[in-house]
């Protein structure tokens, strides 16, 4: 049995902040649709936090580290869950301004978050089980592009049968609402949550979004607003992460045992004008099974290649520790688009990143694993 704790805090602003997720979206926030949350869940002396927004800056994760690397705990992961309705909270990059008191905040609920889910972290067994793929995710560069349908469940209940925390990945965009969305929302993962935790009472639910640079709900990347009105409501953001949540609850799940650890590693990340971005991949093992952070937005194409070297129970997320941009797979450059040749643009960089950073992203997380080097 390892020791697991969870917790959630609240961190919905309030109206008139900058959102980010969206070049097109002038306005600041105009209201709250559903609140925005950090959460975490610790497993011995390591910890997963989780927070509602479209990505982190990594100097933002690394205090957070900082700041609770006190006591037991030997490896933190900060990762962001993608939404595009929440505020900008990453410095030079994905809109802003950046309010800095409400980054402090945010930083705070972290770290409090963590502390909250140690002092009541008990006795816990781990279940574990992979759900039928939801059907929720298309590649939206190409009819014929790869997506990632893997659906991982962890559940972890106490001595006396209580689950204390679910957690779950999906690759898929956190972008059903569009540009002309202001309110605040967790969009899709959001939904997952409620349903989960409705389903089991008093637990934390965790959303841990996948390699998903290339995929989301089926509306093209470039398509205008108003051309995917009917597929960018909070009516299709309800029925996305219901059939998510629904999956997940009629997965399978079997007993699973190992070993509690965690291992990260720094690499440089070349992008096309030269310059050097220092990436960090994590791999924690959670009593059999073991998650991959990977940074940035990278593309289902790098997940599939990590499940297909890497024996199950595997999950694999993006968004950890510093989200810097778009990391295609080698042969998505010759496709160009979006994601290849304009997104750098909105992340504050003077190039996006060279062919082959995806992969050295992946053969670091092998390593890591014990598959390689």
């Amino acid at each position: 049995m390892s020791l697991v704790g969870a917790a959630t805090v609240d961190v919905t602003p309030p109206a008139g902040l900058a959102m980010s997720g969206f070049l097109a979206r002038t306005s600041a926030a105009t209201g709250t649709h559903d609140p925005l949350t950090v959460r975490a869940v610790t497993v011995d002396g390591t910890a997963v936090v989780t927070v509602d927004a479209c990505g982190l800056h990594e100097d933002t994760c690394q205090r957070v580290r900082e700041r609770l690397r006190v006591g037991d705990l030997t490896e933190v992961v900060v990762a962001a869950t993608h939404t595009h309705g929440g505020p900008a909270v990453v410095p030079g990059r994905l809109g802003g301004p950046v309010d800095p008191g409400h980054l402090r905040l945010l930083e705070d609920a972290c770290v409090d978050a963590v502390r909250t889910a140690v002092r009541g972290a008990r006795p816990s067994r781990l279940r574990f089980g992979t759900g039928a793929d939801p059907g929720v995710a298309s590649n939206r560069r190409r009819p014929e592009g790869p997506t990632d349908p893997a659906l991982p469940v962890l559940v972890w209940t106490d001595e006396a049968g209580a689950t204390v925390a679910v957690v779950t990945a999906y690759a898929c965009h956190p972008v059903v609402l569009g540009a002309d969305n202001t309110l605040w929302t967790a969009d899709y993962p959001g939904v997952v949550r409620r349903q989960l935790e409705l389903a089991h009472p008093g637990a934390v639910a965790v959303f841990l979004t996948g390699c998903c640079g290339d995929t989301n709900t089926g509306h093209s990347a470039y398509a205008s607003t108003l051309q995917a009105a009917d597929s960018r409501t909070y009516a299709a953001c309800e029925r996305a992460g219901t059939a998510i949540a629904q999956a997940v609850l009629d997965t399978r799940t079997r007993a699973v045992e190992g070993p509690v650890g965690a291992r990260s590693a720094e690499v440089g990340v070349e992008r096309l004008d030269g310059s050097t971005w220092t990436a960090r991949v994590s791999v924690l093992d959670w009593s059999g099974v073991r998650l991959v952070a990977l940074p940035g937005e990278p593309f289902a194409a790098t997940a599939l290649a990590l499940r297909a070297a890497a024996p199950e129970p595997l999950l694999v997320f993006g968004y950890a520790d510093g989200c810097p941009g778009y990391f295609p797979t080698r042969e998505e450059y010759a496709f160009g688009g979006y994601e290849v040749e304009e997104a750098h643009v909105y992340y504050g960089a003077r190039a996006a990143f060279a062919p082959g950073s995806a992969e050295r992203l992946g053969a670091e997380a092998l390593r890591l694993l014990g598959l390689s080097g």
